[in-house]
């Protein structure tokens, strides 16, 4: 199996541009999903989104093809726009994308690929605290899921977030991620 960073040159254009979009597309879909903090949490979460993309375009990852794609979405900013439609799409297109590199790739290289793509929806959801204004009931409800949540980890032996951390992700923002990590059948603590 090829692994290079030019495999995506052997993809028709819509694959490639499938591969390619979606480190974009899944941080734009979690940001999209939930509409608490308003106008401010969304530019918020977009300024993360791009300097999270920009960032990972400029770091080796141990996957060169991983870097490449990296590097194509970040060169294909001026079409961001057009990739902002239809994002409801995200995760049967991260399925879709899994299946077309494994076609071409090794699976470390389909995992790498996954974990980024879930490290960058896991970022923006992170971006801005939508809880910060809740009252105490509520608190303590979102509490008593982070020690339930923080067990399941724990069973899985995944790391675990701080409660601050838990608490920059909404009730949306984690169905989002959930709906991905199970899209991609990927192990990811959210």
């Amino acid at each position: 199996m090829d692994v290079s960073g030019d495999v995506l040159q052997k993809l028709s254009h819509d694959q490639r541009t499938l591969i390619i979009s979606l480190p974009y597309r899944v941080g734009l879909w979690v940001s999209v999903s939930d509409d608490l903090g308003g106008e401010e949490a969304s530019e918020k979460e977009l300024t993360a989104l791009n300097n999270l993309l920009i960032g990972f375009s400029q770091q080796v990852f141990g996957s060169e093809m991983l870097q490449y794609i990296m590097d194509e979405t970040v060169s294909k900013k001026a079409q961001w726009d057009e990739w902002s439609n239809n994002t409801d799409a995200v995760p049967e297109e991260c399925q879709k994308a899994l299946d077309v590199l494994r076609e071409h790739v090794d699976e470390k290289d389909v995992k790498a690929y996954s974990m980024r793509l879930m490290e960058i929806a896991e970022a923006v959801a992170l971006a801005f605290r939508e809880y910060e204004q809740d009252d105490f009931s509520n608190k303590l409800r979102i509490y008593g899921s982070y020690i339930l949540n923080k067990m399941r980890a724990k069973m899985r032996k995944q790391p675990t977030k701080s409660f601050d951390q838990y608490l920059s992700i909404s009730i949306n923002e984690r169905k989002a991620l959930n709906a991905l990590a199970s899209a991609m059948d990927t192990q990811f603590n959210i």
